[in-house]
């Protein structure tokens, strides 16, 4: 039996020295790359989950309270709570945010909240107190008689060419946010933005907004309104009929969204 010897270690040498070099290169590559997916997979932030539930004063279940969050003082996403009170805002890396709660009938609720906090998923108990209905009714008196003059003048202008929402409108649809009502006009594109809500586009191009008679450069509709803010809105494809006091020709291809907010 012939017994084969194990090569000796100038024979590794020349072994290894005769790898042709662009394996070497390759392998040398490959493990460069293996390294930076190794630390890009150690720095990638942690996320949170946001979550809670909404009752009243007796402890019962709000269904369809509207939950907003804010950071940097931008809406990023709103979700109604659900039949049993919950509701899921998504996951978020951690950081300072505002909270806002609110309902038809309740008083509002805002929190200022850590997501992460202890380095565990944000879970809220909130609990919204009922406010007399009376209050309303006051609110739309208000409205009528002080800035929602304007808009009703607006809409009595013979020969223009805007769309009009007023409460009832709104009411009606029950739009999550306030750029779905815009899904019905011709010419106008809806789609959804990555900081939550959705970006208003037509002919390619972001209208003006105008926000109680102040205009709001570059600012989405969903950034700045909810529809339950809203007691009427206008909405101008073009030049046309664009009331003089919202007169910008450099944006006449962009028309213009005219919103006025419930109060003062």
């Amino acid at each position: 039996m012939r017994v084969r010897k194990a090569p000796s270690f100038n024979q590794l040498l020349r072994d290894k020295m005769s790898i042709p070099r662009p394996l070497l290169c390759c392998a040398s590559l490959c493990a460069l790359a293996s390294a930076a997916i190794a630390q890009t997979a150690t720095t990638t932030p942690t996320e949170y989950r946001v979550s809670g539930i909404v009752r009243d004063g007796s402890g019962n279940a709000l269904d369809n309270a509207e939950v907003s969050l804010l950071t940097g003082g931008i809406i990023r996403i709103v979700v109604p709570s659900k039949g049993d009170g919950q509701f899921s805002l998504g996951n978020f890396t951690a950081g300072k945010a505002m909270l806002q709660v609110r309902r038809v009938g309740y008083e509002q609720r805002n929190f200022n909240i850590t997501i992460g906090a202890d380095q565990k998923p944000t879970y809220l108990e909130i609990v919204l107190s009922e406010i007399p209905q009376k209050l309303e009714e006051v609110l739309v008196k208000a409205d009528e008689e002080g800035r929602l003059r304007q808009f009703a003048e607006h809409k009595a202008e013979p020969n223009n060419f805007g769309r009009y929402f007023d409460r009832s409108d709104i009411r009606k649809r029950n739009p999550l946010y306030a750029s779905e009502m815009f899904r019905t006009v011709a010419g106008v594109q809806i789609q959804a933005s990555s900081g939550g809500g959705n970006t208003v586009r037509i002919r390619g191009c972001r209208p003006l907004l105008w926000m109680d008679g102040q205009r709001v450069p570059g600012a989405e509709l969903d950034e700045v309104a909810r529809p339950s803010d809203i007691a009427g809105m206008e909405f101008y494809p073009s030049n046309a009929g664009i009331p003089a006091e919202f007169m910008d020709r450099e944006n006449g291809a962009c028309g213009i969204i005219v919103v006025w907010s419930k109060s003062q």
